[in-house]
């Protein structure tokens, strides 16, 4: 009797140890195919797996997975928010919270952002990704209007002094908030702080943030410069269009341009450039201009090299995002993976582009 409940203890032991392995076997494999970049085929096995292993103890991990592959909205908060109320153990509930803080930015819901990443700093004090929520929340707050607010959050960034794109991010969107705010002579310093350090692709928003103090200030001739910058050192930026506009209005309005001591730059006609070639990702393409701007902003703000251009399809006329300048198609297919992943968008596509 008692070699027969030895036998039958070891026979129940040995079924839940190969149950264990199979179950981590197969979670790994899933991993696997994440990392190779099969976003589609990992979602759907995540799925299957949370199916048929309702209890596992990988569970965490799974909602992880799924909620940062998951491309409906709602869907992907849903995982989100169980993985950071069930397990606020988990290794990975601050990083869940800093992606779901930015989710929620993504799709205009400014209340539930703030609540996030406010929530991630007072349950997480020392996750690493404090630092990109006071961007986040700094970011926020300027599109509220909350201008002295947004100021304060992006002060913590740059205070830790990384040299990273939110470093110069923030540079630039304090020099913004304190232009809204009025204090033109104060923003005026904090982009010419900016101008000193930044990356060059930060460059001409910097130049934009100078003239338009200058213009306000009516200090016409260093606005006047400054987008003229603009125009000879940055033809293909969004920032063009609205340096041209301005350079128009000052050499066409006498009583300003008269006493300027600078030479007209339309009087002469501009020397022929050849045409650049690109590959980019177009991420929409819509028929509303301010849609597509604000999209274009959106993107400028989380750090990425955004643009806009109008084509006639049909008979109508479209509004097109585009993300980035690759001079191969494999470096634009590369950015198109990882954007359909970390801003969860759909049909989007890789253009060749002549301008």
């Amino acid at each position: 009797m008692k070699f027969i409940k030895i036998f039958f203890f070891v026979f129940i032991i040995s079924i839940l140890y190969s149950q264990t392995y199979l179950e981590k076997k197969e979670f790994e494999n899933l991993v696997s195919i994440y990392k190779k970049g099969e976003y589609k085929k990992a979602l759907n096995e995540f799925k299957n797996f949370l199916k048929k292993y309702p209890g596992t103890y990988y569970l965490p991990d799974v909602y992880y997975y799924i909620a940062i592959l998951e491309e409906d909205y709602y869907s992907a908060v849903i995982y989100f928010k169980e993985l950071t109320l069930k397990f606020p153990e988990y290794e990975k509930s601050d990083e869940a919270l800093y992606r779901l803080g930015k989710l929620y930015f993504l799709h205009n819901n400014y209340t539930e952002a703030i609540n996030t990443f406010e929530n991630l700093q007072n349950r997480y004090p020392k996750s690493y990704f404090i630092y990109g929520s006071n961007y986040w929340l700094g970011i926020v707050h300027l599109l509220k209007n909350d201008y002295e607010v947004s100021i304060k959050y992006f002060d913590k960034v740059l205070n830790e002094k990384k040299k990273d794109k939110f470093y110069f991010l923030s540079f630039l969107n304090k020099g913004n908030a304190l232009y809204e705010m009025g204090n033109y002579k104060d923003a005026i310093d904090i982009f010419n702080s900016a101008l000193k350090e930044s990356e060059k692709n930060y460059i001409p928003s910097i130049y934009l943030g100078l003239a338009n103090c200058y213009m306000k200030l009516k200090d016409y001739e260093n606005a006047y410069n400054f987008y003229k910058n603009i125009l000879k050192e940055y033809p293909g930026s969004p920032e063009y269009e609205i340096a041209y506009k301005q350079i128009k209005f000052i050499e066409e309005n006498k009583t300003i341009f008269d006493k300027l001591n600078v030479k007209k730059i339309f009087e002469t006609p501009q020397k022929k450039v050849s045409k650049e070639v690109f590959y980019s990702v177009r991420v929409s393409s819509v028929k509303e201009k301010r849609f597509a701007n604000d999209f274009r902003i959106r993107l400028k703000i989380q750090g990425y090299d955004a643009f806009m251009k109008s084509a006639i399809v049909g008979n109508e006329r479209f509004y097109r995002t585009y993300i980035g300048k690759f001079k191969t198609k494999e470096e634009a297919e590369k950015l198109k993976e990882e954007v359909k992943i970390k801003l969860k968008l759909q049909d989007i596509f890789v253009e060749k582009i002549e301008e």
